[in-house]
């Protein structure tokens, strides 16, 4: 049975930017990519094709760039047959009310403390010296 895949929102949002020739999934799955241009150490990509045909669930052949998402710390191979993202998304929707209660009230505090933080000292400085 295949698993069910993250959103294209939700991949949008947690895209890695990092795709590749070779990437190792949180589930453990190593997905590789095997194209003319890509530069593979000498025997690299033959070591990986072995590995793949004594465990092929394992070794992953890819047809494109691998690309993956981060999501809380975590790689995860955009496609994968795992449900990692998909898991972490369904949290995230149904945690929903709560995590916003969360952000909210972090930032209600945060507001607090810069509150209580006065400047002690206003020292002369040009406009054109603020280094942003």
């Amino acid at each position: 049975m295949e698993k069910e895949q993250c959103s294209k929102l939700f991949g949008d949002v947690f895209d890695s930017h990092g795709g590749g020739q070779i990437r190792v999934c949180a589930c453990g799955r190593t997905y590789f990519s095997v194209d003319e241009s890509q530069n593979w150490e000498e025997g690299e990509l033959e070591d990986i094709q072995k590995k793949q045909k004594v465990d092929p669930d394992s070794y992953i052949h890819w047809d494109s760039t691998v690309w993956t998402l981060n999501v809380g710390g975590k790689e995860i191979v955009w496609g994968c047959c795992c449900d990692t993202a998909h898991k972490y998304e369904q949290f995230l929707i149904n945690e929903g009310p709560r995590i916003a209660k969360y952000l909210n009230r972090r930032a209600k505090a945060l507001r607090e403390h810069a509150d209580l933080i006065t400047a002690t000292e206003i020292l002369p400085i040009s406009i054109e010296e603020v280094p942003y």
